[in-house]
């Protein structure tokens, strides 16, 4: 048995002998070239040594004298002389080629961002043990020297445009909605209290903040993230111009080109709009945007946007460019919406007054009303009217005094509209309506009753009553600019058989006329 005992001693003793002689051939053997200077390694090598002359341009050579550690991604002769051909190379382009992290490739399976002096994140892949630098193929791998390592590559990588700087070139339109947004705000952290105003609100002495309204709410288009990227569908430059020129050629009257269209439509509208439909978190493949179903004989893709909204991305993502915080497309075909300028545009009356309390409303503050009376505004739950409510200020029986109702409606385009308004037709009196205080229409609430509730339009067809609810209607000829057209009911008087004194609404629609 002790002869047994022994053996096993023995092999235990070379077992653990051959365990420590492999953790020192892979863990505690250092490399020939571990007092090397790597910045040395570099100049000793004859293809880099177009890329020595330009580190020593920029004294960059410097930044070896001192313990700090660095990986050189560095391009051989060929590589510079065919970049040279197209553009000069400074401190920017030598920048991104320098991290102050070591990078072990062994240690990197599939996709790392990496930080570099020019602090912008370059994408270092390993994949089926081959490394690339944003793409570019790494040809060789220096051993590790005393301070860093080095990579050289037959290609020059170049520093990417975060997606602002994207914009900025080519989707000029979204840089300048971005910059819009530029806003100054309270930073608390830093702003002491120092007391309440008489409504109770903290007063602070005060430390305002620049912020961009657009990245806080969106996505941070002009840093840099090691983790956080972001996708954008927007149509570039020339996608963009060409979908307003069609656009124009629709709205026709006086629209003839893109420069036609107002810039304000397209920050309140058009913008907002694309962007809804076109960010996303995550930088996306072009495979993530196929189709899935079909919808009114469109193949369609229901998505999630970076709001965590549901969308419907009926459009081809193309042109895709890898920016250096995400990536950005442009669209194979983008057309504008006809919904977003050629349909009806609806004014519900109940925007017109505002609850204070249960069944209690007042008129907002964008509202002006002058009466010779003052009378309560209320806002009446009705199913089946638009948006389920109507506005009424109802008179007093017979009232004869004054009354005026003033508020802007929604953006309109120049150009024609039928102008219909949905109302109660035992509640009126007679009417001058104004629009950009041109009389459009004289109605008198008489005419319901004469008529038994059908009424004509000026289109030669007949409002039919439903219910107690009716319409009437009048051609707006002077809409010339784009803007909030200015309504005014001012009341003459009561109405003929009319059994209520005063003004309903239910909603004012704005309808485009074509012809």
């Amino acid at each position: 048995m002790r002869p047994k005992i022994g053996i096993l001693f023995i092999v235990l003793i070379f077992a653990a002998f051959g365990c420590s002689k492999t953790w020192d051939d892979h863990y505690n053997k250092k490399p020939q070239t571990i007092n090397t200077n790597v910045w040395a390694a570099i100049q000793g090598r004859s293809e880099l040594s177009s890329f020595v002359a330009l580190m020593k341009k920029y004294n960059y050579d410097t930044l070896f004298a001192s313990s700090n550690t660095y990986t050189i991604f560095a391009p051989d002769n060929a590589a510079m002389d065919k970049i040279l051909q197209t553009q000069t190379l400074g401190v920017t382009n030598i920048n991104y080629l320098i991290s102050r992290y070591l990078i072990q490739p062994s240690d990197i399976q599939g996709t790392k961002k990496l930080q570099t002096l020019e602090q912008k994140f370059a994408t270092f892949e390993n994949v089926g043990g081959k490394t690339t630098f944003d793409g570019v193929p790494l040809n060789y791998e220096s051993p590790l020297y005393l301070n860093g390592k080095f990579f050289t590559m037959s290609d020059m990588a170049l520093p990417k445009m975060n997606l602002y700087e994207y914009f900025k070139v080519d989707a000029p339109s979204l840089k300048s909605y971005i910059d819009s947004k530029d806003s100054i705000i309270l930073d608390q952290a830093k702003s002491r209290p120092i007391g309440f105003d008489k409504n109770g609100n903290t007063i602070y002495d005060t430390v305002s903040i620049k912020v961009n309204l657009f990245e806080l709410q969106y996505f941070a288009v002009s840093k840099e993230y090691r983790a956080w990227t972001a996708t954008f569908v927007y149509p570039k430059l020339n996608t963009y111009q060409n979908a307003l020129d069609e656009m124009a050629q629709k709205l026709g009257g006086n629209f003839h080109s893109y420069s036609d269209i107002p810039a304000k439509w397209q920050k309140e509208i058009l913008i907002p709009f694309l962007v809804n439909h076109g960010t996303f978190l995550n930088s996306l493949d072009p495979s993530e945007f196929k189709p899935v179903r079909i919808k009114n004989k469109r193949q369609v893709n229901n998505m999630i946007n970076i709001m965590g909204d549901s969308i419907v991305a009926d459009y081809v993502p193309t042109d895709k460019t890898l920016c250096s915080n995400g990536v950005a497309y442009d669209y194979a075909k983008f057309s504008v919406p006809d919904s977003l300028f050629s349909g009806t545009e609806k004014f519900e009356g109940e925007w017109l007054a505002r609850p204070t309390g249960a069944n209690k409303y007042v008129w907002r503050s964008s509202v002006t009303v002058s009466s010779s009376s003052n009378f309560a505004v209320t806002n009446s739950y009705i199913k089946g009217l638009s948006n389920d409510s109507i506005l009424i200020d109802n008179f007093t029986k017979g009232y004869t005094g004054t009354f005026s109702l003033q508020f802007n409606a929604k953006n309109l385009f120049p150009r024609r509209y039928r102008m219909v308004v949905t109302t109660h037709m035992d509640i009126g009196g007679i009417y001058d309506i104004y629009v950009n205080d041109v009389l459009v229409k004289t109605f008198d609430y008489y005419d319901y009753v004469k008529s038994r509730g059908n009424i004509k339009s000026v289109t030669g067809a007949t409002f039919v009553p439903f219910g107690r609810y009716n319409k009437f209607d009048c051609y707006l000829d002077n809409i010339t600019d784009y803007g909030r057209p200015k309504i005014r009911f001012e009341y003459k008087g009561p109405s003929t058989m009319v059994p209520g004194n005063g003004l309903a609404i239910d909603v004012i629609e704005f309808i485009p006329v074509t012809n």
